[in-house]
């Protein structure tokens, strides 16, 4: 037989896993556009309405509590696919190109356009925030949020390095060595494999100041974060080295869902009851005993999300569509914009007398409106469209 380079192999597609992505650009949507809605104000968010949603309160928490985890995880599963496909030197390159290179160049372009909105829009919040923008040009506070939601960009990008490393030295263990992992892996997916990850995943929560999953834009990595996203990104990069196990994601997935649920509720239970949150250090609670129940809770939530939402996927949605895979395509474009779009939208609706989740729907659908018009118009088929998708696509869906 002769052998088939890396450039003539065929790897199939995983549309279901594209969709997911998809899906979990949209929550993003959902969670930016809710902080400007949700009662409380102790983040960074220039602008609160006078008409708050309590139901956006728990879409952020909840959202945030899977959004990532699956962001990774199947970060991990592509990033492998394309060291199969190219190779070491050249999986590294495309890295540094698509995320180094656009990390660099979004940056200053995100900055400003935060930096205006921020300004213009801290003025008309109903309720003053609890950072203001004029404190956050101070050192602490700068360095703290420089990274904004590009903080995604940057931890991908250390984590593709370190798995690149990673995967030169395990090519020194022995062939056997290295498929007895996998076996390993790929036996215990669903039974003790799963309860080691909850535990390791636990571990790495545990070290968190908000009892939830940090943010951190700060351009010191957080080793807590780089741990657990670590953990995911690696699990998603043995899922592609075992592809066949990934079945198995099928057969529980509603089981999986729907034990999440409660497990939420009550990791929130033990936030909410534990945790006194101040704006510098997270959570500031003493019982140890609230701490240890919300990392538990939370921790197996994330986990049965992620076996869930994957297990769905594949099952429903695993065929070829071309508007899932165009906004496959447009799904970076709406990553780097959302935040910016999210937070200036609500002052249009400032004046109009709306309930606040008519506001809030309002802003999901324009923001998502208005970044679909941009991409189609402005990005898919320009030298921006080619950095951020790796080539120049047609205006049509396909």
């Amino acid at each position: 037989m002769v052998p088939v380079s890396r450039s003539e192999a065929v790897v199939e597609r995983y549309y279901a896993l594209d969709r997911l992505r998809v899906v979990m650009i949209m929550l993003g949507i959902v969670r930016h556009a809710s902080m400007t809605y949700e009662p409380s104000m102790i983040d960074a968010w220039p602008y609160k309405d006078a008409e708050i949603v309590v139901l956006a309160h728990w879409f952020i928490v909840f959202i945030r509590v899977f959004q990532l985890p699956v962001f990774f995880l199947i970060a991990g599963f592509f990033s492998a696919y394309l060291i199969e496909t190219r190779g070491i030197p050249a999986f590294i390159r495309h890295r540094w190109s698509r995320l180094g290179v656009t990390l660099l160049v979004a940056w200053p372009v995100v900055a400003a356009l935060m930096a205006f909105i921020l300004w213009v829009a801290t003025p008309f919040s109903a309720v003053p925030p609890a950072i203001h923008y004029s404190d956050m040009a101070s050192a602490p506070r700068m360095l703290d949020y420089i990274l904004m939601h590009l903080w995604f960009l940057y931890y991908l990008l250390i984590l593709s390095l370190a798995a690149g490393g990673a995967l030169v030295l395990a090519r020194r263990i022995p062939p056997a060595v290295r498929k007895r992992i996998l076996d390993l892996f790929a036996r215990h997916l669903r039974g003790g494999g799963l309860i080691a990850a909850i535990l390791m995943g636990g571990m790495a929560l545990y070290q968190m100041q908000s009892w939830t999953i940090d943010y951190h834009g700060n351009l010191i990595p957080a080793p807590r974060l780089l741990a657990l996203y670590g953990l995911l990104f690696g699990f998603g990069w043995l899922l592609f080295y075992r592809k066949e196990v990934l079945k198995k994601f099928t057969g529980p997935a509603w089981f999986m869902l729907a034990g999440a649920v409660p497990c939420f509720f009550v990791h929130r239970y033990f936030v909410d009851t534990g945790c006194e949150v101040d704006l510098t250090m997270g959570c500031t609670g003493s019982s140890g005993e609230y701490h240890l129940g919300a990392v538990v809770f939370l921790s197996l939530s994330m986990w049965m999300m992620v076996y869930g939402l994957v297990g769905v996927f594949l099952r429903y949605m695993n065929r070829p569509s071309p508007r899932w895979r165009y906004m496959a395509d447009a799904s970076y474009f709406f990553y780097l914009a959302q935040v910016p779009v999210t937070m200036l939208l609500p002052l249009a609706l400032y004046s109009l007398p709306l309930p606040g989740l008519a506001k809030l729907t309002l802003v999901v659908a324009a923001a998502t409106g208005l970044m679909l018009l941009a991409y189609h118009y402005g990005v898919r088929s320009t030298f921006i469209g080619k950095q951020l998708n790796g080539r120049r696509y047609p205006r049509a869906a396909i």
